[in-house]
């Protein structure tokens, strides 16, 4: 069993009460929120790795268990092979009893007394419900107003608070960390993180411009929360995944640079430096000729965060092999990697999280090209979790797998850092298919294709 770390829970209070229509103020922080509702960090509550059953003279792991069938139809053999004689077949979702684990693929039941095998890939732990589906309704979805382009950082704060004060029997609020013009970075964590033994990170609002990814993972953790006591996929409960595998959401991890992107220089005004800042790259980059645009317009299509790091870069995967237009690298609205690996403390509050929880997969959301990438010059047990990942992710989004290697454009990625160096698998989803940043036309097609995506994770995950 992974090491877990002791939660250690804190009382908190929000500043805000979510009443009425919500407005799109300005630099609204969460100020007296306590830092955590659970610490990582500190006293391990587990030092305990888990002991596997005693094999048998057969060469399977005993155990006297309950499965249920995760295929349409599951062939039942007389011996273990995809070639042996088939004895029997049941149905999705039945409950089976398993009597040893093989290191083959194949587990042992007791069927009709007797002892028979079926595929471990097509059977699983988690209880299936009988009904395999269940009727949402998106009017009960009331927090995520999604009817505006702009999603802003403190709309995103007052949502937070409406989500713990009506859900927070099933989820966490953090902060773990803050940025240069003082504002939050938050996570969301949906089930029991202190019980699960599996953690997948969904990070989003990585680059300024890329707000709509934001968007997303809010309306997604609505959905999650609204129905995490009664709605289930393929017959899987939502409370049962989020039990065994906790989602962690980071929505907006680069809310500086958002809020440039949003509006502009309003958006730090209150941050003289960071103003001053902005003005001199525009300026600089307008007089080598690397934009014509006005400064409004060059700033809406800001990447990186208040200091000019774009922290698609500022993660210590190939970092050193980043080439830059610049014959020095400077401060840039893209691009730039920064003067060192994790110079940025965005960079840094993403890495703590990953330290104290050892995730089973990480998903960055990006904009735009309806695709999913997962090749970062893994070693193969690596790439081959992500391979599959991707794989499940894409049938249910219907997005591309690209199968090419990311090659350059991936180095100092969190997805390269989590892929290459912690060896945890990683996918970059790429959402939507206009410019960025992404037109409010295009939030119904991503969020119908993201709105089940984190069970079918979970459940991958899971059964890993």
């Amino acid at each position: 069993m992974k090491r877990r770390i002791l939660a250690a829970a804190c009382a908190a209070v929000l500043l805000f009460t979510a009443c009425g229509k919500k407005q799109n103020t300005s630099n609204v922080t969460i100020s007296e929120m306590t830092k955590f509702e659970h610490v990582v960090g500190g006293v391990t509550i587990d030092e305990r790795e888990d002991k596997p059953p005693v094999k048998d003279a057969d060469g399977y792991y005993v155990v006297n268990d309950t499965v249920f069938v995760t295929a349409n139809t599951l062939n039942i053999r007389r011996l273990p092979g995809a070639d042996e004689e088939v004895v029997g077949t049941v149905p999705y979702g039945t409950a089976l009893n398993r009597t040893g684990i093989g290191e083959n693929g194949w587990d042992r039941i007791n069927y009709e007394n007797s002892a028979v095998y079926v595929s471990s890939s097509l059977i699983t732990t988690l209880t299936i419900q009988e009904n395999r589906s269940f009727s949402y309704s998106s009017a009960m979805l009331t927090v995520v107003d999604t009817t505006r382009q702009l999603y802003s950082y403190d709309t995103m704060c007052e949502d937070l608070s409406e989500l713990r004060q009506l859900y927070g029997n099933a989820m966490k609020l953090n902060v773990i960390g803050s940025t240069k013009a003082k504002r939050n970075i938050f996570e969301i964590v949906i089930g029991n993180p202190e019980k699960a033994k599996k953690h997948i990170f969904f990070v989003a609002g990585i680059c300024g411009a890329e707000y709509m990814s934001t968007l997303m993972c809010m309306k997604q953790a609505e959905y999650c929360l609204c129905y995490y006591d009664t709605g289930n996929y393929n017959g899987f409960a939502y409370r049962e995944l989020g039990e065994n595998v906790a989602i962690h959401v980071i929505p907006m991890l680069n809310p500086d640079g958002v809020m440039i992107s949003e509006e502009h220089l309003t958006g730090v005004e209150k941050e003289p430096d960071i103003v001053s800042d902005l003005k001199k790259w525009y300026e600089r980059d307008s007089g080598k000729g690397g934009t014509s645009l006005d400064i409004d317009n060059y700033l809406m299509f800001y990447y990186a965060n208040a200091n000019g790091v774009d922290l698609r870069r500022n993660f210590n995967y190939q970092w050193s092999q980043i080439i830059s237009a610049e014959e020095e690298p400077v401060p840039s609205s893209k691009d730039y990697r920064g003067k060192e690996p994790a110079s940025e403390p965005e960079t840094r509050a993403v890495l703590a999280q990953l330290s104290g929880y050892q995730p089973d997969l990480v998903v960055a959301y990006h904009t735009t090209g309806s695709k999913i990438e997962y090749r970062y010059g893994q070693e193969e047990k690596v790439l081959s979790d992500a391979k599959q990942y991707a794989q499940k992710l894409a049938d249910i989004m219907n997005y591309e797998v690209n199968k090419e290697s990311v090659g350059p454009a991936g180095y100092g990625s969190l997805e390269g850092y989590c892929n290459h160096e912690l060896g945890i698998p990683a996918l970059s989803v790429y959402l939507g298919t206009g410019s960025t940043p992404l037109s409010l036309n295009e939030f119904k097609a991503i969020s119908d294709a993201c709105r089940e995506s984190w069970a079918v994770l979970q459940i991958a995950v899971f059964n890993k």
